[in-house]
């Protein structure tokens, strides 16, 4: 929270700086305000209208902690037409799809962003994509990659959380 109040003192000091209010959201979606971080994300936009990050960063928050995610694949789409090949964006798109129910057109669009770079996002994806199938093995197979390309201590936690998740899912039904 520390970080927050500085960001959004740096954000008070330049208030149209991408990434300054780029980092805002993050660190408002970091400390459990999804609400806060897309009002920052859809603010960004009007400064910076074509920054697919942001779009995707909002699909995300959309498709997940808002639970939006026709909204989300939005974003996602309007990311896409910005920059088609970009992994962050393949995966929002994904990601936004699976939430909406088109599990097969999410698989594909993540599938399309790891085999453009492998990320930490796609991986977490892929493994709630293949938990909620019941294949619990390959769900932590995916986590171990997304591991090994975590960034920070928040990444790792919450990658952590979700292999503790697995695990107890698979201990439940005794796989």
């Amino acid at each position: 929270t520390e970080g927050l109040v500085i960001a959004k003192q740096a954000a008070m000091q330049a208030p149209r700086i991408p990434q300054i209010i780029d980092t805002v959201a993050t660190l408002y979606e970091r400390t459990g305000d999804a609400q806060k971080a897309s009002e920052t994300l859809e603010f960004l936009l009007q400064v910076s209208p074509a920054n697919a990050d942001a779009m995707s960063k909002l699909a995300l928050l959309y498709a997940g902690p808002l639970s939006q995610p026709e909204r989300a694949v939005v974003f996602a789409e309007r990311a896409r037409s910005q920059n088609p090949r970009s992994p962050k964006v393949l995966d929002a798109l994904g990601w936004s799809y699976y939430q909406t129910g088109r599990t097969a057109k999410g698989e594909e669009f993540l599938r399309k962003s790891l085999k453009r770079e492998e990320t930490e996002n796609a991986y977490v994806h892929m493994a709630q994509l293949v938990t909620a199938a019941g294949d619990f093995a390959e769900a932590l197979g995916y986590l171990r990659l997304a591991e090994e390309l975590s960034q920070d201590e928040y990444s790792l936690n919450r990658i952590k959380e979700l292999q503790d998740d697995i695990r107890n899912k698979q201990a439940a039904i005794g796989g």
